[in-house]
């Protein structure tokens, strides 16, 4: 939307969201703002002049129409028209006066957030698109001269240009049927680092960690349908999307994902470890979690030089723990530390033994490792995809086919955590002699897999009640 001038009332557009009786007050005069910035009963500290702002949009999401708060937020951070509200006029000349961008950068994301949480509640998708639109025409436009909210689009011009707008884009762009880069199937894992960075605010951790969870959920039905049918002679006609990259190769490796390594499934292995590591001290533990991450692992150079690595690593581990009882906090810090020895250094390049398994061209290996320490230590799936997020930053600017590799361990961590996740459990089922199948008579050829919905003990708990009344 085109600038306009805050002192020119004739150019004012007339609020949709306010009553009439406060509408159209844009301190046409200039002898009105002098005395309204100069009086001191009315002087605010910024913090609450943000408050009084994000007051102003929660109220107005709740009582009025998208359309028409989006319209007043165009008007307010766009045009640079506030509305006839003395908290409001006030709030924004004190951010004005203090001129601390970080805070204006802090409250303009806050309320893009607050606007973008109300219209994914109501499916308003088209507005969070709008919005992108209507910020990246900012980046070629002036501030005005002779406008005394001057330096409030200096400074919307350079958030344009900053990594709070790409975030934004990131989570407009699943609504985007126009996004074709490689990076945009792994939007739940970029999101990650918005809702686990407590610096953010609580509307743009909420809207991330809501969309992330509806992509994971899409992403979930659409695999177990896939799975489950293509193989299926009842829908042998029907073709079934494949929501992976991996083509008909994604049914072979979720089934080498799910063949019970001798009698065991990774998660009863990941249990079996948990248990037996109780009443043991940290050392004996790292020592014990280095048999279970290489258990029934071919021996081949590459795993002898991996095994070799972390070993080395997990003696450099808090040894000032050695002789201390195993505990969660100690199982949670060396899966984290672990996880991200296995991807990401500090400075956000590839680690050197991630750097080693994508030079052997095999990333399943790699996924299995990440997977097994998820599974003995659930919380620390957020640190994964953090650091998978941080991976992809990394590599986003390569084209598809110059980081086929990396793409492929993608769709291998993305396809495992969503087997191994809370509420769908796979099976895979020799049709032969229809029992589960473990690695030694492993004919995967011969094999199907199902899935099927868990039922949780408060669901269960809830059907037994309603069975005995």
């Amino acid at each position: 939307m085109p600038s306009q001038d805050f002192l020119s009332s004739a150019n004012t557009k007339e609020s949709k969201v306010l009553p009439s009786s406060i509408v159209n007050n844009t301190l046409s005069e200039g002898y009105q703002n002098q005395q309204l910035v100069q009086s001191n009963n009315l002087e605010l500290n910024i913090h609450t002049a943000q408050e009084i702002l994000y007051k102003f949009f929660i109220d107005s999401v709740k009582l009025y129409t998208p359309a028409a708060v989006f319209q007043e937020f165009k008007n307010l951070f766009i045009a640079l028209i506030l509305p006839v509200n003395s908290e409001v006029i006030q709030a924004v000349h004190t951010i004005v006066l203090v001129k601390d961008e970080l805070e204006y950068k802090n409250l303009f994301k806050r309320c893009c957030y607050i606007l973008l949480n109300n219209w994914m509640s109501q499916k308003q998708h088209q507005l969070s698109l709008e919005l992108v639109q209507v910020l990246a025409k900012e980046q070629s436009s002036q501030p005005p001269l002779d406008n005394p909210l001057r330096i409030l689009k200096v400074w919307l011009i350079n958030f344009v240009q900053s990594k709070d707008y790409e975030e934004i884009k990131l989570f407009v762009s699943k609504y985007d049927v126009a996004q074709t880069h490689w990076t945009s199937r792994y939007t739940p894992f970029l999101l990650a680092t918005q809702y686990a960075d407590p610096s953010n605010s609580e509307e743009q951790r909420q809207a991330a960690r809501i969309l992330s969870q509806q992509i994971k959920e899409q992403y979930k039905f659409e695999l177990a349908m896939y799975t489950s049918r293509c193989q299926s002679p009842a829908f042998k006609h029907i073709i079934y999307h494949n929501p992976t990259l991996l083509g008909d190769e994604a049914l072979n490796l979720i089934k080498m994902i799910l063949v019970s390594r001798g009698a065991l499934s990774y998660p009863r292995l990941a249990n079996i470890f948990i248990t037996q590591s109780q009443n043991i001290n940290y050392k004996q533990f790292k020592e014990s979690l280095l048999q279970y991450l290489f258990y029934l692992s071919e021996k081949t150079v590459l795993v002898k030089i991996i095994q070799g690595k972390l070993t080395h690593r997990l003696n450099l581990i808090s040894p000032e723990n050695d002789g201390e009882t195993f505990n969660k906090n100690l199982l949670l810090r060396t899966s984290n530390y672990l996880i991200k020895y296995l991807t990401i250094q500090n400075s956000g390049k590839p680690s050197a033994i991630f750097r080693i398994f994508a030079s052997q061209g095999n990333p399943l290996n790699l996924g299995i490792l990440l997977l097994k320490l998820v599974l003995i230590s659930p919380h620390s799936r957020l640190h994964l995809e953090v650091c998978l997020a941080r991976l992809i930053q990394y590599y986003e600017d390569e084209k598809q086919d110059d980081c086929q590799w990396f793409i492929n361990f993608l769709e291998i961590c993305q396809i495992s955590l969503t087997i191994y996740g809370e509420n769908v459990h796979y099976n895979l089922v020799s049709m032969s002699n229809t029992q589960q199948i473990s690695q030694e008579n492993s004919d995967i050829n011969n094999c199907r897999i199902f899935s099927q919905q868990k039922i949780s003990k408060k669901s269960k708990k809830s059907i037994k009640d309603g069975e005995e009344s």
